[in-house]
């Protein structure tokens, strides 16, 4: 194997790493938005809303 594609495979695990982590936290925020629905709406609940259809934001909303 050569240096580039070691270089290669580790990047793709990398981005399959990260990509990996924000599909967990967006089920993360699909969840919490299923457990605070009856709750009062706050800034917070909006973006986690808006995290349903702009995917790494509700990754990373997911983990708050």
């Amino acid at each position: 194997m050569k240096a580039d594609d070691v270089g290669t495979v580790a990047a793709s695990l990398v981005y399959l790493g990260i990509v990996g982590t924000l599909m967990v936290g967006w089920v993360f925020n699909v969840m919490s938005i299923w457990h605070t629905i009856d709750n009062p709406v706050t800034a917070k609940f909006i973006l986690r809303c808006i995290g349903i259809f702009i995917f790494p934001i509700g990754g990373i909303l997911g983990y708050l």
